[in-house]
């Protein structure tokens, strides 16, 4: 599988936001993850775990299809590289808290 791009495309404005017609651009990834930029006034770019993700948060039952741009080369994700089991875990950085604050005069 090649990642590949699509839009979703709005028949009908439940929110009151978005409008009809092309309302986003995304990407679906080799991995199946998914890209998703939002046209407008503000847009925003979101990250989704699939495409069937965002139909359901965003299809507003059917009134939102989605319009592939490039087509589906048929080979599936079968092809992918798999984890490797002969790495190592990977900790997580040490995360939060303020750094310590340098020495100094006081300021008055």
């Amino acid at each position: 599988m090649t990642a590949r791009r699509f839009r979703l495309l709005r028949h009908k404005d439940i929110s009151g936001v978005s409008g009809t017609g092309p309302v986003a651009e995304g990407v679906e990834f080799t991995d199946g993850a998914v890209a998703l930029r939002w046209y407008g006034d503000y847009p925003t770019t979101t990250v989704w775990d699939g495409i069937d993700s965002v139909i359901a948060i965003h299809g507003h039952s059917g009134a939102t299809d989605v319009q592939w741009l490039d087509p589906d080369d048929g080979t599936g994700r079968g092809d992918l590289p798999r984890p490797r089991p002969d790495l190592p875990p990977r900790p997580w950085p040490k995360l939060g808290g303020m750094p310590e604050p340098r020495p100094g005069p006081d300021l008055i």
